[in-house]
């Protein structure tokens, strides 16, 4: 018996303790995605509550047609989009640093480029609309496929890759925009 077939087991026999491995198993997965997704860690944790409420209520209906993750990730897709209906809010928090690569230290030089250039990215992908940025986050945030995000959000797995694909096309853009702009500035300057 697999873990995920244990906690779907114990959420339909013992809700108690079935909620109990489902936060251990999928909580912090389930957070790391909500912060990117909400203004601040409040509404993260609330995000992640409602949707592992639902969970448990909504067990039931769970028929395996997709994974238990993806499932789980389509319930919070739902939750963020009625919520950001009701508030029209448009905020994703970025941790102020992308991981390093292990094993590799940059020069200071290399670094200062480095920390620029997540900023760059992480203020274009902020701008993006909301679909597309939804997009973003869980396919290299939250490793999702697209065929899983498209059935989280409810579109065609078509529409899931024309939303990744104008995303990273308006990333560019602006990335571009923004770096002309720089030397621009920088040639006026000397």
């Amino acid at each position: 018996m697999s873990d995920d077939d244990e906690i779907l087991e114990r959420l339909r026999t013992r809700p108690e303790d079935g909620a109990r491995l489902l936060v251990g198993a999928y909580g912090r997965r389930l957070y790391a995605a909500a912060m990117r997704l909400c203004h601040n860690e409040t509404d993260a944790e609330d995000l992640v509550s409602r949707t592992l409420a639902r969970v448990v209520q909504s067990i039931g209906s769970f028929k395996g047609e997709s994974g238990f993750f993806t499932w789980q990730c389509s319930i919070m897709a739902n939750f963020f989009k009625m919520d950001l209906r009701r508030k029209a809010a448009n905020a994703l928090v970025f941790p102020d640093e992308l991981p390093e690569r292990a094993d590799e230290r940059p020069s200071p030089a290399e670094a200062a480029a480095q920390a620029d250039d997540a900023r760059e990215v992480r203020a274009a992908v902020a701008s993006l609309p909301d679909k597309l940025r939804a997009a973003v986050v869980m396919f290299y945030f939250s490793g999702m496929s697209v065929p899983a995000i498209a059935k989280s959000m409810g579109e065609p797995e078509g529409t899931a890759y024309y939303w990744l694909h104008e995303a990273k096309k308006t990333i560019r853009e602006k990335i571009s925009e923004k770096r002309q702009g720089n030397q621009h500035f920088s040639h006026q300057t000397k």
